[in-house]
């Protein structure tokens, strides 16, 4: 039996509704308000600062509760890098990738997807890249260049002295899912001939959520990054300039407007069928 057309217009707008709700996943990346901030402001979060972790090469590092590291190393608090705490006020012991140490990228694999991760970015360069992946599948990545450019000044050198390493910017970075988006593994590497300082790993799996969370994204909007590809964002972008589409922002009213539209075509369909039915009776 052949479809009326009206019929397949409406299948083939059904379709086309949900191809955009399919669209590429994207994380919005942020830096924290403070030069001197070094840990994560959004609750319910778990934190790895490396401070049980022997000096230098270790492999397959558990990380209780959230997953593993392939491969870390490990080096004492220095100019360059070492988040300091209460109790550390000259900084802790840090992990790097790159040029002086045989570990040129670590990968964390975690047991649950998640929709969230940051870490205290120390002595920042061009040629630190973060990968986040689902599966085999790149979510996005993220190479620093990016963020060097929205950095001002006031974040160059380290917070606890900023004539360490005063040339290179040290903030706290945050990586948010969007309302479908999450990922399980991130790949930290250095893609050049220096080194990917950072410290205080933060992850939680369930994504950000304005309704219990808070109304504003914590941290200043730097990007929106959708596989290879990056967006620069206005740092008081909200709503679907920050998330992409009204669709991607997270805690947006359920259901979604994917199921709205197809419970529309759906009674469009039934509708048309009573006409028919009706007709055929008459």
């Amino acid at each position: 039996m052949k479809t009326p057309t009206s019929l397949l217009a409406i299948a083939i707008l059904a379709s086309a509704i949900l191809s955009t709700a399919q669209a590429a996943n994207s994380i919005v990346v942020t830096y924290a308000e403070s030069p001197k901030q070094e840990t994560s402001t959004l609750s319910g979060t778990q934190v790895y600062n490396f401070n049980s972790v022997p000096l230098g090469l270790d492999t397959n590092v558990q990380w209780n509760g959230v997953g593993s590291f392939d491969q870390l190393y490990i080096m004492r608090p220095d100019q360059y890098g070492g988040a300091t705490d209460a109790t550390h006020p000259n900084g802790t012991d840090y992990s790097v990738q790159g040029v002086g140490t045989p570990v040129h990228s670590t990968t964390l694999t975690l047991s649950t997807n998640s929709g969230y991760f940051g870490m205290w970015w120390s002595a920042g360069d061009a040629a630190n890249v973060l990968d986040f992946y689902n599966g085999t599948k790149l979510v996005g990545e993220f190479t620093t260049a990016n963020l060097l450019t929205k950095l001002g000044t006031a974040y160059n050198g380290n917070p606890r002295n900023t004539s360490l390493d005063s040339s290179e910017p040290f903030a706290f970075i945050n990586f948010y899912g969007d309302a479908q988006t999450t990922w399980n593994k991130i790949v930290l590497r250095n893609s050049g001939t220096s080194g990917f300082e950072s410290d205080n790993y933060t992850t939680r799996v369930s994504t950000y959520n304005p309704a219990t969370d808070g109304a504003t994204l914590p941290g200043i909007a730097v990007a929106r990054v959708s596989g290879t590809t990056v967006t620069k964002l206005s740092p008081t972008a909200t709503g679907a300039a920050l998330w992409g589409s009204a669709s991607a922002v997270p805690g947006a009213p359920a259901p979604p407007l994917v199921l709205a539209a197809c419970f529309g075509v759906v009674a469009l369909l039934k509708g048309r069928k009573g006409e028919r039915n009706a007709t055929a009776k008459a």
